[in-house]
């Protein structure tokens, strides 16, 4: 008797590809007042977008600063994320 047994996918969830959305970003903007819209959509839309435990991290940190809104700008700009990411067009 051989094994015809077809290889099940891994059942295994992972959280890589839940990434920040429109209602995920009025989440954030709940949970730090703090920090104004403008620097969620700039630091964690583009394509792709921010992965959401990532952009829970990174506002976690930037309320524990003086302005929260020029860190989180700043740590996207540095990392090349959200909106400062680099277009793969132009090359």
């Amino acid at each position: 008797m051989t094994n015809t047994r077809v290889p099940q996918p891994s059942l295994k969830r992972t959280t890589r590809h839940h990434r920040c959305d429109e209602a995920f970003i009025a989440l954030l903007e709940e949970d730090f007042p703090e920090i104004p819209r403008v620097a969620f959509e700039a630091a964690f839309h583009g394509f792709p977008a921010a992965p959401k435990k990532q952009a829970i991290h990174v506002c976690e940190w930037a309320s524990r600063t003086d302005n929260p809104g020029r860190a989180l700008m700043a740590w996207a700009r540095k990392r090349g994320e959200g909106v400062f990411r680099p277009d793969p067009s132009d090359a």
